[in-house]
């Protein structure tokens, strides 16, 4: 599962080897300043996440890597057993981060409080 982790500037996106390998991404940092909030999504199906390039995507399993649709990117990193938030993103490669965590409501309130203490 991909830990997030939020600093005074930055929201860090620690990915493990397989999830790297998974989605084709390292961990990343995203500016706090581009981050516009998260919600949780119950729900996420992975069939609507568009075009995957490059990941990996195996329905009901794992959804992992960078995905197009409607001209939007995202980077989505989930699986069965997570729960899933959506962080939206402004003046970013990715328009939205998909991330599996373990409470999607804990974490989505974590980021939009630091997103409120920032401005």
């Amino acid at each position: 599962m991909p830990r997030l982790e939020l600093t005074a500037r930055e929201l860090v996106v620690h990915l493990t080897a397989w999830e790297s390998i998974w989605s084709l991404r390292r961990s990343f940092r995203v500016p706090l300043a581009h981050v516009r909030g998260a919600t949780e999504d119950n729900g996420f199906g992975g069939r609507a996440l568009g075009l995957r390039i490059p990941g990996t995507y195996f329905p009901g399993l794992i959804a992992a890597g960078t995905f197009i649709k409607g001209g939007d990117k995202q980077f989505v990193y989930t699986s069965r057993k997570l729960q899933t938030i959506v962080i939206e993103l402004a003046g970013n490669d990715w328009a939205r981060l998909v991330i599996g965590v373990l409470d999607a409501r804990a974490e989505a309130a974590r980021i939009n409080a630091a997103v409120v203490s920032r401005h």
